[in-house]
Parts: structure tokens; sequence; C-alpha cells
């Protein structure tokens, strides 16, 4: 039986170093085009429960604005050597602050500035939030029943991921999985959240809730089904990173539990009015 206490307490020591070796890097690299960055989601949350930070099925979500252009490479023909450049950068710097660790988090770095301009954009809360350089301004947020239109226009936006998967998978063996949970992780986390904000008083707070208080309201609410995929999600997630990501039952399992994670949230969001 692992010891949870144990590996979440190191995993926390390698986030916060994750989070230091990115604003320093970035700070170094681009800090005269970055008006603010700041560090959000799972892995910023309290973790309960061992669902609540998985290595490398988590991630460092990291936002940045730029000064102008949306795009932190140049976009000339030295892109290619700029991104290297950072991730090398990124892996050094962490290495050289943190050499004993659990984990090199993943990252995920996203710019924001077209971001910003669209309707459907709805800004995280101050207090659900960690800056990194400099200073995020206040924001103006929706009503709750446009941020309840938006979360369930993306559940049902799922429709296209949830038919293609099939043709996209039966192919897969061993470590060739790991594609596939890749681009589910940022399907799978916010799915429940997207319905559980349809029948709660304060949607943005349901988005400050860590996974193990997803769970247990999906099932205060009877989503039990959902609640046991999408904990299995993660469950399997942890039995992937302990076992160096060569278990292929698990990765299997994993992305079942993704998949009728999604299939389930889609379902019931259609049945509230």
């Amino acid at each position: 039986m692992p010891d949870w206490k144990d590996l979440h307490e190191r995993a926390r020591r390698d986030v916060d170093a994750g989070l230091k070796a990115w604003t320093t890097v970035l700070k170094e690299d681009i800090g005269s085009r970055i008006v603010y960055a700041y560090a959000k989601g799972s892995a910023l949350k309290k973790w309960e429960s061992p669902i609540d930070y998985v290595p490398t099925i988590s991630d460092l979500d990291i936002h940045i604005m730029l000064t102008s252009d949306d795009s932190i490479l140049s976009g000339s023909s030295e892109s290619f050597e700029e991104a290297m450049h950072l991730s090398k950068r990124y892996e050094d710097e962490y290495l050289l602050q943190h050499p004993e660790h659990l984990h090199i988090p993943r990252s995920q770095i996203m710019t924001i500035n077209r971001l910003t301009t669209v309707v459907e954009y709805v800004p995280p809360r101050p207090q659900d939030i960690r800056a990194l350089l400099g200073d995020m301004p206040k924001h103006s947020f929706q009503e709750d029943d446009e941020i309840r239109r938006i979360d369930r226009q993306n559940l049902m936006n799922y429709q296209e991921y949830i038919e293609v998967l099939p043709r996209r998978l039966f192919d897969r063996t061993g470590l060739d999985y790991w594609f596939i949970i890749r681009e589910m992780c940022w399907r799978v986390s916010p799915a429940p959240v997207r319905l559980l904000t349809q029948i709660t008083e304060d949607p943005l707070e349901v988005w400050s809730w860590n996974r193990t208080t997803i769970a247990q309201t999906l099932r205060s609410h009877d989503y039990n089904e959902i609640a046991d995929h999408y904990t299995d999600f993660y469950v399997q997630g942890w039995d992937l990173f302990l076992s160096a990501f060569t278990n292929s039952e698990a990765y299997r399992n994993c992305i079942a539990a993704g998949y009728y994670s999604l299939v389930k949230c889609r379902e019931e969001v259609q049945k509230i009015n």
C-alpha cells in the first residue's frame, strides 16, 4: 500500500520547485515581454486524498499575459530553437533547485492575450491563483447563469471528441496510450465541475474545489457512476505513475474511466433544464 501522505508531501515540494523554476526562467528569458503570469488549478489546491494530485497526470497550469503578441516564441525560423531552449532551461533550473524529487511536474503554459477577449472566457478569482510575475488586474465576472451556460456548452462540445476517440485508440498499446491520456486530462478534470455548476448556487466556488470535494458532491447528488469513473481515472493514473508508465492495463483502465466520465457528464447535463 503506497504511503499517500509521503507521496503527496514530496509531490507538493516538487510543485513548488516547478513553479519557482518557471518563474526564474520566464523572468530571465522573456520577462520584458510579460505583463503578468500566474498559476492555477489542482496543483495549488488542498490535497485531501490521492486523486487531488497525480504526478504527470496533473500539471502545472500557468497563464501568461504578454505585452503585445500572443506567442512566447518569435514565430521566426528560430522558433524551434527557442522552444527547445526554454524546455531545457526549465528542466535544468528545476534539477538545480530540487535534485531530490519524486517527479518533474508536467507543465501546461498558455498565453492568454487572445483568450481574454473571448466572450466565453471566465477569469479565475484572485484567491484561486498564485501570482508568479506582475499583478493580474481586477476582473468583472459574468452572471452565474452565464457561467452555467458556458459550462453546459463546453460539456456539449465534447461530443465530437467522444465520437472520434475509438478510431484513435484501437491500434495503440503500451506507451503509445500516453498520447490519448495526455489529451484526455484537460477534458476529464473539468467535466464534472461543469455538470455541478448547473445545480449549485455559486458556480465560481465549484471551480475552486479539489477533486475529493467534487467526487463527494457528485455522490451527494446521486451521480455515483460519474464519481466512480472520475475517481478511477486518477487512481489508475497513480498506478501508471508508480509503474513508471509501463502498466498497459492501467493505461486501458485510465482511458476507459476518462471516456465514461465524459460520456456520463454529457448525458446528465442534458437532463437539467
